[in-house]
């Protein structure tokens, strides 16, 4: 895996624009650099961990073993935790710890220091992200559906080196999903519980509006999907 370092920073978390709902907005301030995965986590990287690609026989992905370089999809929050635990008893020892993004640090990486929709700008087109641009949006140009995931780093990287954080796959964060808070907020971890788990950044299958920067979305924990994946933060522990 590899990571960028994120630079601690001040930023306005939600829906900016409000051309489609009135989704609130927060001041949010990140206390602390921390590294995060510039792509998601691959079936590769996922194979190299778990010792198998099968999670759900019952429900497999569609593209199980199509291209390593694939995002890792149809992970259920829990299947993450899983994975989490085995790779950071992996890399015990060794002075690192991995872990979900929360919701605000997830969004200000995306962000990237911009303020539009899309770490690119105004509007998105299918040679920026991979989404369904055969729906129509204000935010995007009328274009493809590839009907399937990318392998990882197809697309151009943000401002700060982090690819497809716009569109691909969905990506769970640690957060469980609830209404943001009024008062400014210093690294928010979300609720301390709830019945749905956040994910962010759109897929494949949605259209633009789903992968704005500011575009939050309620999962079930134990659900999986064919367009959902992860990234991980990795932890520099103090000795």
């Amino acid at each position: 895996m590899e990571f960028a370092l994120i630079r601690k920073g001040s930023f306005t978390m939600g829906n900016l624009e409000r051309k489609d709902g009135p989704t609130p907005i927060q001041q949010v301030h990140i206390s602390k650099d921390y590294w995060l995965g510039i792509t998601e986590v691959t079936q590769g990287q996922w194979q190299k961990i778990m010792g198998s690609q099968e999670i759900h026989p019952d429900k497999p992905s569609p593209f199980l073993g199509v291209n390593s370089n694939y995002p890792k999809v149809s992970v259920s929050y829990y299947d993450i935790m899983d994975f989490l635990q085995k790779l950071n008893t992996l890399s015990k020892g060794h002075g690192y710890r991995f872990r979900l993004p929360t919701e605000a640090e997830w969004e200000y990486a995306c962000r990237a220091n911009t303020t539009s929709p899309f770490s690119y700008g105004e509007i998105l087109s299918d040679t920026l992200a991979n989404y369904n641009a055969k729906i129509p949006s204000i935010y995007s140009k009328p274009g493809i559906f590839l009907e399937h995931p990318m392998p990882v780093k197809s697309y151009p990287p943000n401002p700060w080196g982090l690819y497809d954080m716009h569109g691909n796959v969905w990506e769970w964060v640690s957060d469980w999903y609830g209404p943001y808070p009024n008062d400014e907020m210093t690294d928010p971890i979300g609720p301390k519980n709830g019945e749905e788990k956040v994910i962010r950044g759109g897929s494949w299958y949605f259209g633009a509006q789903n992968a704005k920067s500011s575009f939050r979305k309620p999962h079930q924990p134990r659900l999986w999907g064919f367009s959902i994946g992860f990234r991980v933060v990795c932890e520099i522990i103090e000795k």
